[in-house]
C-alpha cells in the first residue's frame, strides 16, 4: 500500500476535510447572526417606536439573544472539535432540515394569514410555533431514544457474545480435565470470571469443594446476608452451587446454570475414566497372574502327569483312563489361559496392531485339525477366498471356538459342518453352518454375551463372546442364520487386508 505523505493528492484530501467543517461550523454561525438580527431588531423598534426601555426590551429578548448566541458559537466550536469531519456535517445538516422544517411551517402560518385575512394574528403565530417545536423536540427525544436502545441492545449483544465465549472455553477446558480437583478448580475461574467475584461455594457428594464465599467486597456484603444462599443451582444429583450475598443478573443464572450441567457431565465422565482405569489395573494384575504363576503352575502340572503317564504302568485300565482325562483337561486349561492372556494383552494394549492373517491356509489348518480330534464329525469346505484379513493371534481362537460350539452342541447323527465362504466388496464373508437343533430367534442375542452357556454345556460361557468381541475389534461383524433344513449359521465378515493380499 502507498502511504500518500506530502503529496498534492493528500494535500487536497487535507483542504477538502477543512473546507468542509468550516462550511458546516460557518453554516451554523450563519443560522444564530440571522436569527439574531430578529431580537436586535425588535429592541430596536421597541425602544425607537413604541418608547420602551431598553431594560424592559432586554428582558424581554434577552434569552432569544442567548439562544442566537448559543447557535453562533456552536457553529465555532463544530469547527474546532476533535470530532470526524463527517459527524460534524451530519450536525450541520440536521440543524439545517430541522431550522428549514420549522421556518416553511411558520412561513406558511403567515403566508395564508396575510393572502387571506390581509393582518397578522401574533398569538396563532406564537402558538404555532410552540407546536412546532413540540413536534421537533417529540422527533430529537424519540431519535434519542432509540439510540439509547441501540446502544443498550449493542451493549447487551456484546455482553452475550462475552458470555457464549466464557462458555465455549470452560465447556472445553471440562472437556479435557482429568481429575476432579481440576474440574473443580476451572468452574471456579469461570464462575468469578461471568459474575465478577461474586461469593459462592459449590458442594458435591455432602463435601464442599469449592469456598469462595470470602471475596465479595464490602458492598456486595451490604446487599445481603453473605451466610445465607441467594440462588442455588443444583449439580444433577450430586451437589449444588451456592451464592450468598448479591442476587444474581438474569444472564449471570442462565450462565451458571449451564456451568452446573458441566460440571455434572464432566464429574461422570471423570469418574467412568476413574473405573475403566481401575479396571485396567485389575486386569493387568490377573494378566500378570496369568502369565508368570497360572501358566507356569499348569505347565508344571501337564508335566508331571506326562511324567506318570510315560513311566507308571497301571493295572486298572481305569486309573490310566483317569490320568488320559486331566491330562486333556490341563492341556485345554492351558489353551484356556494361553487365550485369555493374548485377549486381555490386546485390551490393555492401546498401540496393539493387526497383521495380515492367511484366510484360506488358516481355515484348512483348523478343518484339518477337527478331522483328527472328531473323526466321527463330517466336516467340509470350499470356496475360501484367498485373500488375506486383519486379525492377529485370536482368530485361530475364533475358528476354535466356533467349530467347538457347533459340535458341542450338535445332536445330530451324523454330525456335520460345512465351511465357506465369499468376498463382498471390502470383506469376506465366512460361514460355518451346522445341522445340529437350532439357535432361537430370543437368544441369538443373549447367547453372545459373557457367561452365558447353553443349558448342556459344561464350557466357561467365555466362547462365542470372545468370538463376537474379537471379530468386532478386527472391524467386522458376526451374524446367525437359520440353516436349511436345520442347524445354525454363524456369518463372520473380515476386513481384507490389502496390504496382504
Amino acid at each position: 500500500m502507498e502511504l500518500l505523505v506530502n503529496s498534492p493528492v493528500m494535500d487536497n484530501l487535507v483542504w477538502e476535510d477543512r473546507f468542509r467543517r468550516y462550511l458546516a461550523g460557518g453554516c451554523i454561525s450563519l443560522i444564530g447572526w440571522l436569527l439574531l438580527s430578529v431580537p436586535l431588531y425588535d429592541m430596536w423598534d421597541d425602544t425607537s417606536s413604541l418608547s420602551w426601555s431598553f431594560t424592559s426590551t432586554l428582558v424581554e429578548n434577552i434569552m432569544f439573544v442567548a439562544l442566537a448566541a448559543v447557535l453562533v458559537g456552536g457553529g465555532i466550536w463544530l469547527v474546532r472539535t476533535d470530532w470526524d469531519t463527517d459527524l460534524v456535517t451530519a450536525v450541520t445538516r440536521r440543524t439545517l432540515l430541522a431550522t428549514g422544517v420549522v421556518t416553511v411551517l411558520i412561513g406558511w402560518a403567515v403566508l395564508v394569514q396575510l393572502l387571506v385575512m390581509g393582518a397578522l394574528k401574533p398569538i396563532v403565530l406564537a402558538l404555532n410555533g410552540v407546536l412546532v417545536g413540540a413536534v421537533v423536540a417529540f422527533g430529537l427525544s424519540v431519535s434519542t431514544v432509540r439510540s439509547e436502545l441501540f446502544q443498550q441492545k449493542a451493549t447487551q449483544n456484546a455482553a452475550i457474545n462475552e458470555q457464549l465465549q466464557l462458555l465455549y472455553r470452560a465447556a472445553s477446558d471440562l472437556e479435557n480435565a482429568s481429575t476432579r480437583p481440576q474440574a473443580y478448580q476451572l468452574i471456579d475461574g469461570a464462575i468469578e470470571d461471568v459474575t465478577d467475584g461474586a461469593a459462592f461455594r459449590i458442594v458435591v457428594d455432602g463435601a464442599e469443594v469449592v469456598d469462595a464465599t470470602g471475596q465479595q467486597d464490602d458492598a456486595t456484603t451490604m446487599r445481603g446476608d453473605e451466610t445465607q444462599p441467594v440462588a442455588i443451582f443444583e449439580i444433577g444429583t450430586r451437589g449444588r452451587i451456592e451464592f450468598v450475598g448479591r442476587p444474581l443478573e438474569s444472564h449471570e443464572a442462565r450462565t451458571i446454570e449451564l456451568f452446573s450441567t458441566y460440571l455434572e457431565k464432566t464429574l461422570r465422565r471423570i469418574e467412568r475414566e476413574e473405573t475403566i482405569q481401575d479396571e485396567r489395573d485389575i486386569l493387568e494384575f490377573v494378566n500378570r497372574t496369568l502369565r508368570h504363576d497360572t501358566l507356569g503352575d499348569l505347565s508344571l502340572l501337564q508335566a508331571r502327569l506326562g511324567m506318570l503317564d510315560r513311566e507308571v504302568d497301571f493295572e486298572d485300565d481305569s486309573h490310566e483312563e483317569h490320568l488320559t482325562v486331566a491330562l486333556d483337561r490341563v492341556e485345554e486349561m492351558e489353551a484356556f489361559v494361553r487365550t485369555m492372556r493374548t485377549y486381555m494383552q490386546s485390551v490393555l494394549d492401546d498401540e496393539h496392531t493387526l497383521e495380515a492373517v492367511a484366510l484360506a491356509p488358516l481355515v484348512e489348518k483348523h478343518v484339518r485339525t477337527t478331522r483328527q480330534a472328531y473323526p466321527d464329525v463330517e466336516v467340509e469346505y470350499s470356496d475360501i477366498p484367498s485373500v488375506a484379513v486383519k486379525g492377529d493371534e485370536l482368530l485361530d481362537r475364533v475358528f476354535v471356538n466356533l467349530l467347538s460350539n457347533a459340535i458341542d452342541h450338535n445332536d445330530a447323527s451324523p454330525p456335520r459342518i460345512h465351511i465357506d465362504g465369499h468376498r463382498q466388496g471390502d470383506m469376506v464373508v465366512v460361514r460355518v453352518a451346522d445341522n445340529g437343533p437350532g439357535i432361537t430367534a430370543e437368544r441369538r442375542e443373549s447367547i453372545f454375551e459373557r457367561g452365558e452357556r447353553g443349558t448342556d454345556s459344561d464350557g466357561s460361557g467365555f466362547g462365542l463372546y470372545l468370538v463376537k468381541d474379537v471379530v468386532e475389534n478386527y472391524g467386522g461383524e458376526v451374524r446367525i442364520r437359520d440353516n436349511e433344513p436345520r442347524g445354525t449359521v454363524f456369518e463372520l465378515g473380515l476386513p481384507i487386508d490389502d496390504a496382504g493380499d
